[in-house]
């Protein structure tokens, strides 16, 4: 039986030329910790769940060495564009250039396997994050969420578009987000009716980090939808379990 497994924001550099200890012991040869746990736990079947942040690479090429990194661990992986993925191209024909066999990355479309449909979309922030010296405007605010709300919308789309081409009705679908689809302290925003009517049962999505995230780390089930923070020091380092798969 096949398992869903969840691990967001790995922020890679094996090339070390970005350390990420200097955010923490914990964070001491982070990806070390993350392959070892990977390893032990996901089975070649097992579907793992990274929601965006994967490298600290701003090209391309130069996330080579993480993206062979992805490619030794089991199972197949799927990923959306967090706020650092840089490297991220623009051409579909150059993304999928980069990526290992098992792996997918979701930008306004989505994927099937195992019988699960899975979309998504970056995300954004819901005000501008003045402790970190954010200047942007309420107006460039919502102009990036509306963008946010386009994508999501096209992805949910072309899984639409890969259950009718298929002849197969809706079934089980997952929903990943890099920033949290749920503004600090609330049960809901502009996103969630979306996804909710999209039929996911699950949303997992990451970007926050540190002890102490108060409110903004909003978890639980919400009119139907299971809200889960995947980031790797959030979850220890280790991939979440998400649920296990009944194929028939």
């Amino acid at each position: 039986m096949p398992t869903v497994w969840a691990l967001s924001d790995l922020h890679l550099s094996t090339s070390g030329a970005k350390p990420m200890d200097v955010f923490g012991d914990h964070w001491d040869a982070h990806d070390r910790q993350m392959a070892e746990a990977w390893d032990a736990t996901v089975g070649p079947d097992d579907i793992v769940l990274t929601p965006g942040d994967f490298s600290w690479a701003m090209r391309g090429p130069d996330a080579a060495s993480d993206f062979a990194w992805l490619g030794q661990r089991p199972g197949h992986k799927i990923l959306v564009k967090g706020n650092h993925d840089y490297w991220w191209p623009d051409s579909k024909t150059k993304l999928a250039a980069l990526l290992p066999p098992n792996t997918h990355a979701l930008k306004k479309n989505a994927c099937h396997i195992h019988g699960i449909g899975f979309f998504g979309a970056r995300g954004g922030d819901f005000a501008p994050l003045k402790r970190y010296g954010d200047k942007r405007t309420p107006e460039e605010i919502e102009e990036w969420l509306v963008r946010e709300e386009r994508e999501l919308a096209l992805s949910i789309a072309h899984l639409d578009q890969l259950d009718a081409a298929a002849g197969r009705p809706r079934g089980l679908r997952i929903c990943l987000f890099h920033y949290p689809p749920i503004a600090p302290g609330r049960k809901s925003s502009r996103f969630t009716p979306t996804i909710e009517a999209a039929g996911a049962t699950w949303c997992i999505y990451g970007h926050l980090h540190g002890k102490d995230l108060g409110p903004a780390k909003v978890e639980g089930a919400f009119h139907g939808v299971e809200y889960r923070c995947a980031s790797c020091d959030q979850v220890g380092f280790a991939p979440m379990k998400v649920l296990d798969i009944s194929i028939v």
